[in-house]
């Protein structure tokens, strides 16, 4: 069986990450994407695990949507995937410490978030790891009233947050560092919400300690295990649920922004279904939107949740 996402190691650490955000700073963004290549090269080859989930996932794509990535090599593919994966990693820094600009929404998309704003009313964002979804803050920016509050479930993550809490600690968006989301917690969720906060939630992995809690949707082609926890925290809030997705198009950051449910609830006897119904609905609206920028969404490890691969599966797909 192929191992839980949290036990697989981080392409980085603190001390590493600030290097890369002092050369950005005080060289330029050419430098930095200069040192990027090595580094990336470096953990492109030590890190096979995460180095057979792209080559996985690519193969997915190419098979699905056979324009999306273009021809060539798969491993160039993969390269360019964990290259950009290491931009990604100074954009959600930049988009901490800065007040990002520059976002854009299609016009429907732009008026459905403003008039939503104006109702004053807390609700459940569930965004996914395509993108640089910390580029939403840009929201608290342009609505000061507005308090949003990211649970983060990576225990790989911590020391990232950190780095991003030093950029702006008086912002209005927090991160909530988390293993599960608990009773006590939904309850202290409903208090925000209640009050008029959005929370956003991650729909695409299963959180330690929550892995039986779990529903299949098919996503690229194939079956796999989406976590049910964002719909049933959804019904325990009673709360409006959209969808948000931020990911790089055309040399811009664009924001999207989807209605999902008024709520989400079901009786005891079908709400097993009505769970499973969500997840799938959330995983084809991903799918959606991951296929206008494939190598954007960053999950290297076996989403799919095969066997591991071997090496021979590995040089196949070359």
């Amino acid at each position: 069986m192929s191992r839980h996402w949290a036990t697989t190691r981080e392409a980085g650490v603190m001390r590493g990450l600030q290097i890369m955000i002092w050369v950005n700073k005080h060289v330029g963004r050419w430098a930095f994407n200069f040192v990027l290549v090595f580094v990336m090269a470096y953990f492109f080859l030590r890190r096979r695990e995460a180095r057979v989930a792209s080559f996985d996932y690519l193969s997915r794509v190419r098979r699905e949507y056979p324009e999306a990535i273009g021809r060539g090599p798969l491993w160039w593919w993969s390269f360019r995937h964990f290259f950009i994966f290491g931009q990604s990693l100074l954009d959600k820094y930049l988009a901490w410490a800065e007040t990002p600009d520059g976002i854009q929404m299609s016009v429907d998309e732009e008026k459905a978030l403003f008039d939503f704003v104006e109702t004053r009313r807390g609700c459940l964002l569930i965004g996914s790891h395509f993108g640089n979804l910390e580029y939403s803050r840009g929201i608290a920016h342009r609505h000061p009233d507005v308090t949003i509050n990211v649970l983060i479930y990576d225990q790989h993550a911590q020391n990232f947050a950190a780095l991003l809490a030093q950029g702006d600690p008086d912002s209005r968006m927090n991160l909530i560092q988390v293993t599960d989301v608990d009773l006590k917690l939904a309850l202290k969720l409903k208090e925000k919400v209640d009050r008029g906060e959005w929370v956003v939630i991650a729909g695409d992995r299963v959180p330690v300690g929550d892995s039986e809690r779990v529903a299949e949707a098919t996503f690229f082609g194939e079956a796999a295990r989406f976590p049910i926890g964002p719909y049933v925290l959804a019904a325990l809030l009673q709360c409006p649920v959209f969808l948000l997705h931020c990911f790089r198009l055309d040399g811009n950051y664009r924001l999207g922004y989807e209605f999902f449910a008024e709520q989400i609830g079901a009786d005891r006897k079908n709400r097993e279904q009505a769970y499973a119904n969500s997840a799938q609905a959330f995983a084809s609206a991903l799918e959606h939107q991951v296929i206008r920028a494939p190598l954007q969404w960053f999950n290297f490890f076996d989403f799919w949740g095969r066997p591991d691969s071997t090496a021979g599966n590995e040089s196949k797909k070359q």
